[in-house]
């Protein structure tokens, strides 16, 4: 897997590399109570404050092995939910899946709104 020093050291545009490896958001704070309520901003993100059980929603268009990274850097637990009608891993249509204080979970899009998880122990 290729870095974005590498491939800006190859001569790749700085937004192109980026878009391959992948945008970050940091120090980002989980405010929404309900699937719908916080969009993902880009596909690598760390909250560093949060609301018990506020998190963001996936998003509604992903390709099969899109990914996703949520880094939970709150001192509460946050709430991951899929897309409307979506789900996560085995759990329910519309479930959200809880990423507990000082971990992180990675989301891979299965195409047609599934998505597995990842949790760091």
């Amino acid at each position: 897997m290729t870095t974005t020093a590498n491939l800006l050291g190859s001569g790749t545009p700085g937004l192109t590399a980026d878009a391959i490896t992948g945008f970050t958001s940091l120090a980002q704070t989980a405010t929404g109570a309900a699937q719908n309520s916080l969009a993902l901003p880009t596909d690598f993100v760390v909250y560093t404050t949060s609301t018990a059980a506020n998190g963001p929603t996936l998003p509604l268009v992903t390709a099969s092995g899109d990914s996703f990274v949520i880094g939970n850097a709150t001192a509460n637990s946050i709430n991951v939910w899929p897309p409307t009608g979506g789900a996560i891993g085995s759990g329910s249509a519309n479930a959200a899946l809880a990423v507990p204080a000082g971990k992180t979970g990675i989301f891979y899009s299965l195409g047609n709104l599934s998505f597995i998880a990842v949790v760091s122990a």
